[in-house]
């Protein structure tokens, strides 16, 4: 008699909903767009970079040979491979709730070997309705703001500095002039650095996906802020135990006359998987221990006229060293860099759908070596090296 009862309520369920559903005449569309853009680059010294040298992030270390830096070589190349394409679409009610979502690509390639290969950049599907926004699928990592991040014509948007990834998720915001948003994420491109390798599997094999948690309050036309705070565990080895890195981040953007400021501060353990400098470390016992890293980033922007705009980007990032005595190896990204900094300006020039702009960008970096203590980055008797790249950028949305 029980088995017959749930079966009547279950059909009586989906009726509901199959009737539900049959209210929503909406019809799916799909709205394509994207841009093509093309880069000339010159960069005065040999640098750590990705694809060719598009995606800069800073001046490589000095490598003598016979008494010569070798990496003091300057580099010039021309690339397109940041063109995109772009499929946003719209349909039926799911429940109540609108339906959205975006998938783009561009031609990037995962790896240097791939490059000019189309790869994923955004998957999502959205879910909306008057207090909450729901997405589901890889989007930007929840510590790079879309609200607030660098206008630079350089792809590498302020890399080191900003961090930048962007992970398979599921995000929820509320809506309102004082929003929360928690995430829950997992690695796939831009993943955790270890002993076999730049792989999501340390963090798969935590059994624990990364969380975040973020309030931002204003809007973009006055003033914007927000603060938030990311945990992400993960098991360099099997059989060792997991670890658990930290990370904070705090942003704003307002208006000074007809100039925007943005402003960000962030500080983090491990965090190499954001692109910014970071490492995990060896300890005695077989365990792991992270590095700590703080990273500011300021930038001003405007228009000149209808037709000419312009910007200054500053940033700066410190090593603060391991959280123990490091005797074994290490992974991460800039690893034993101390600190690193760039001053960016750029000015560009736009008309219809096309943009045509100038950048250059100092950026130094301090190499240093793990100290006697096998925590610190000691940096006695090392020179700063520097790269100057000044590159042009054609860009045409459609």
């Amino acid at each position: 008699m029980k088995r017959k009862i749930s079966m009547v309520v279950a059909l009586l369920v989906v009726g509901v909903f199959l009737s539900y559903g049959q209210k929503d005449d909406k019809k799916v569309s799909v709205k394509f767009s994207g841009f093509v853009k093309v880069d000339y680059m010159f960069d005065s010294r040999q640098t750590v970079n990705a694809r060719e040298g598009h995606f800069l992030l800073f001046p490589a270390s000095e490598k003598i040979i016979n008494g010569k830096d070798i990496n003091d070589q300057a580099n010039f190349n021309i690339l397109a491979v940041q063109t995109r394409l772009r499929a946003k679409f719209s349909g039926p009610d799911f429940f109540g709730m609108e339906t959205s979502g975006m998938v783009e690509g561009a031609f990037f390639g995962h790896t240097n070997s791939d490059i000019n290969g189309f790869r994923l950049r955004h998957a999502f599907i959205k879910l909306s309705n008057d207090a909450v926004n729901i997405f589901l699928g890889q989007y930007w990592h929840p510590m790079f703001v879309t609200a607030v991040y660098p206008g630079t014509y350089s792809f590498s948007t302020g890399v080191p500095f900003q961090p930048f990834a962007r992970n398979p998720q599921l995000r929820v915001e509320t809506k309102g002039k004082v929003k929360f948003i928690g995430v829950m994420f997992s690695e796939r491109d831009f993943a955790s650095r270890g002993p076999i390798g730049t792989t999501s599997k340390y963090v798969r094999d935590a059994g624990i996906p990364q969380v975040h948690a973020q309030l931002q309050f204003g809007d973009k036309r006055k003033f914007l802020g927000g603060f938030g705070v990311n945990m992400k565990t993960l098991r360099p080895v099997l059989g060792k135990k997991n670890m658990t890195n930290m990370a904070y981040i705090g942003y704003f953007r307002t208006k000074l006359g007809k100039v925007t400021w943005k402003g960000e501060a962030t500080y983090g353990e491990n965090m190499s998987d954001l692109l910014s400098i970071g490492a995990i470390g060896e300890m005695a016992n077989g365990d792991f221990t992270a590095s700590k890293t703080t990273s500011f980033w300021t930038e001003f922007s405007g228009d000149i006229s209808e037709s000419t705009e312009w910007g200054l980007f500053a940033g700066y990032t410190e090593n603060g060293g391991f959280k123990d005595a490091v005797t074994g190896s290490m992974y991460g990204l800039g690893a034993t860099i101390a600190n690193s900094y760039r001053l960016s300006p750029r000015v560009g020039w736009k008309s219809g759908n096309m943009k045509i702009g100038v950048e250059g960008e100092y950026t130094s970096a301090l190499y240093g070596s793990l100290g006697a203590d096998y925590k610190t980055i000691e940096t006695a008797g090392v020179d700063n090296v520097a790269n100057v790249r000044v590159s042009v950028s054609a860009i045409y949305n459609f």
